[in-house]
């Protein structure tokens, strides 16, 4: 297996995705009826079904695009990137990192409600737009750190301290397709739009990397 950062899942078939964060708990219920929770999972895995943005398109050359994306990634075999619109940037109030060593810092995002938060790696962030920033200055690229948009590792010329680091920008989510058979049906041909088809659940998952 492999991931491969390009091709990118196609975005506009990304636009109608549906599915988020999935956590994996375990709930016992007593004869008294209490409970007793187990969370298997610190952090989530995000799950989507993207057949309706292709079905929303529902044109011959979005679906030979899919089909191709399918074909080369091998069904589950391959990970790739995928844009998850309702959840894909961050802001210096929720962009985070956490220190690997004085120079490097892996980029997070924390998501908070009250005193309650959680921290998301980010692991395939977006070069383009890219903005670091250390107690509240914006720092240059190459000359003050750089960006491996292949980990989300940012290094650091100089020491720094995780906690005054701040960061901006998009990201995507690492996935895989969590189905090896593509099911679709040709509804109907017309003489503007050609086939008309439907596609049955293509689900995705994210890969833990």
């Amino acid at each position: 297996m492999a991931f491969y950062e390009s091709p990118r899942f196609p975005e506009r078939i990304a636009v109608g995705a549906q599915g988020g964060p999935c956590f994996e708990t375990t709930v016992v219920t007593t004869t008294a009826g209490y409970e007793s929770r187990l969370g298997a999972w610190t952090y989530p895995l995000h799950k989507w079904d993207v057949s309706q943005g292709i079905n929303a398109d529902n044109t011959p050359t979005t679906h030979a695009e899919l089909r191709a994306f399918f074909m080369t990634m091998r069904g589950k075999l391959h990970a790739f990137r995928f844009k998850d619109w309702t959840d894909f940037a961050a802001t210096h109030t929720t962009g985070v990192v956490t220190g690997l060593t004085s120079t490097t810092f892996q980029l997070v995002k924390r998501y908070t409600s009250g005193a309650q938060s959680l921290d998301r790696k980010i692991s395939k962030p977006i070069a383009s737009g890219f903005e670091l920033k250390n107690s509240g200055s914006t720092l240059t690229l190459t000359t003050d750190y750089t960006l491996d948009a292949t980990t989300g590792i940012v290094t650091t010329t100089t020491s720094k301290t995780a906690a005054n680091l701040t960061w901006a920008g998009e990201f995507d989510v690492p996935v895989r397709f969590d189905v090896d058979q593509m099911t679709a049906e040709a509804l109907a041909r017309t003489p503007t739009r050609g086939v008309l088809m439907r596609w049955a659940g293509i689900p995705l998952v994210e890969v833990r990397l």
